[in-house]
């Protein structure tokens, strides 16, 4: 039986673990942390349990999906509820709106801007539905060579679907350049670590996601699908060893050949595959003589996403009125992602995303209670701010916003507080800058065919697994990355077969 290592127990490592022991591989999942589950953590701490990286989901075929390739049904094994409205949008002025996938209640919400909104809504979402669909023809497969991008019929549906264009500026028109409206159905790009203000319009695609496929919360939260997925992987036979930080991939020949722990451990495999953050993994697990394509001048140059301040408030009352999640847009818009985006710098309002899974499931909280999550979008890394510094100021400024949208009294109801830095990014998961979605954002040269194979160029035996290779950023991306990653490793194994009969370690 052919050993597989695979480098992190986020869950596209998690997927790709259990798809590649039902496929009659050995797998072995060496994580760095204390807890498997990557940027898709929990907090558990005085009754209060939290996510720390993502908390909700969409595109949830994705995640059947994998259930599926080894014989399972998530829906039997995990308890989800669709939430609607999706958000609540906050704007500085005091007034709100909630977007629902339900679209006469969503056409309902929007007359309260613009009493021509419903028609406008509905030009909308129809256009970005030929952009969902022309999305995934780009991002549902695996890539060998350029030419397989160079489709005509998908470069014929590009320019008739003005993919091509700015992305706020598009949808900012199909709403007659109405900044509230504009803001509430362009946001989505920040989710790939990239301002509106900068992303293509491709990436409405996300908003259409949001509004047709439905979003979904598994009671929980989401670390309930990182348990389910690590309690299967222990009944098919995966070994996850938890405190096994990597320290080099081992390359004999241009193969390679196993990893070296942190502990100066050696074990041997057939083939590597790694959920590290991709530019990580070759700057640090790989040699440099190793690595060809991929060389620390290449990856510097590359652009990384965001990352983010996230505040984490347990309220000894609830807040029945709120919704499960919300968003709360600055008066600058422009400014706050130009300050995180172009210059790198704390914005002086930050815009956030403010949710409340206790709406949804109050035994997150101990009763009677709320737990609060808040993230803002921040510089990462590259910015060179002090977050000993800014992280004090950063949550005045947030705590200051939700005494003004929740409750002008919040600050002696918190009983439990914690925070995330920018800082504990890079510290615990190695995410390269801090990035907090992802590393490497979705400009056109990091999507598609552009964005890093799931195989190594430079090293036989070498893959890649989640947001760091394609499609991209998200959790369904991952799950489908760990597909693309399976249905490539299967379709070479006699090439692997025959190496393995060959190798000398």
């Amino acid at each position: 039986m052919k050993k597989v290592f695979v480098i992190g127990s986020g869950m596209g490592g998690l997927a790709a673990a259990l798809r590649l022991q039902h496929m009659g591989f050995s797998v072995t999942v060496l994580e760095k942390q204390a807890r498997p589950g990557g940027r898709s953590n929990v907090i558990e701490e005085n009754g209060f349990r939290v996510d720390t990286g993502p908390t909700i989901l969409v595109m949830k075929e994705a995640f059947e999906a994998t259930y599926r390739a080894i014989g399972q049904d998530i829906n039997q094994r995990i308890d989800f509820r669709q939430l609607d409205p999706n958000y609540r949008i906050y704007y500085h002025d005091g007034t709100h709106i909630d977007l629902y996938s339900n679209m006469a209640l969503l056409a309902q919400e929007m007359v309260k801007i613009d009493p021509k909104a419903p028609e406008m809504l509905f030009r909308f979402v129809g256009e970005s539905a030929k952009k969902y669909a022309l999305g995934m023809e780009f991002v549902d497969r695996n890539y060998d060579h350029i030419i397989e991008l160079a489709n005509a019929g998908a470069g014929i549906k590009l320019l008739q679907t003005n993919a091509h264009q700015n992305l706020y500026r598009q949808v900012a028109s199909f709403f007659n350049n109405n900044d509230k409206l504009a803001k509430a159905f362009s946001f989505h790009s920040m989710f790939l670590g990239l301002s509106p203000f900068n992303a293509l319009a491709m990436y409405s695609l996300i908003t259409y996601a949001d509004l047709a496929l439905g979003m979904w919360f598994p009671m929980g939260g989401i670390y309930r699908i990182i348990e389910d997925m690590v309690q299967l992987a222990g009944e098919m036979g995966v070994t996850l060893r938890t405190n096994a930080s990597v320290a080099e991939i081992l390359v004999e020949g241009r193969r390679a050949r196993g990893v070296q722990l942190e502990s100066g451990e050696v074990v041997e495999a057939d083939l590597v595959v790694s959920n590290a953050d991709l530019p990580y993994t070759y700057r640090k697990l790989i040699a440099p003589q190793h690595r060809r394509e991929y060389t620390d001048r290449r990856l510097q140059k590359m652009e990384y996403a965001c990352s983010g301040y996230i505040l984490y408030l347990g309220v000894d009352r609830p807040y029945p009125e709120m919704r499960h999640q919300a968003l709360y847009f600055s008066e600058d818009y422009r400014a706050n992602l130009d300050a995180i985006f172009v210059h790198k710098t704390i914005p002086d309002a930050p815009s956030f995303h403010l949710n409340n899974p206790t709406i949804t499931d109050p035994s997150l909280a101990p009763e009677g209670h709320s737990l609060l999550y808040v993230l803002a979008p921040m510089p990462n890394l590259e910015g060179k701010v002090n977050w000993d510094e800014a992280a004090p100021v950063v949550r005045e400024k947030l705590l200051a916003q939700l005494e003004k949208l929740v409750d002008p009294d919040i600050r002696q109801h918190i009983v439990w507080e914690r925070e995330y830095r920018p800082t504990d990014w890079q510290n615990d998961i190695n995410a390269v800058h801090g990035t907090a979605f992802g590393s490497l954002s979705h400009g056109f040269f990091q999507s598609s065919y552009f964005r890093p194979h799931n195989k190594s160029r430079d090293i036989d035996g070498l893959y890649f697994v989640g947001q760091g290779t394609y499609p991209g950023i998200g959790m369904p991306m991952v799950h489908l990355s760990a597909r693309l990653l399976a249905e490539r490793i299967e379709q070479e194994g006699l090439q692997i077969t025959s190496v393995r009969q060959g190798f000398h370690g």
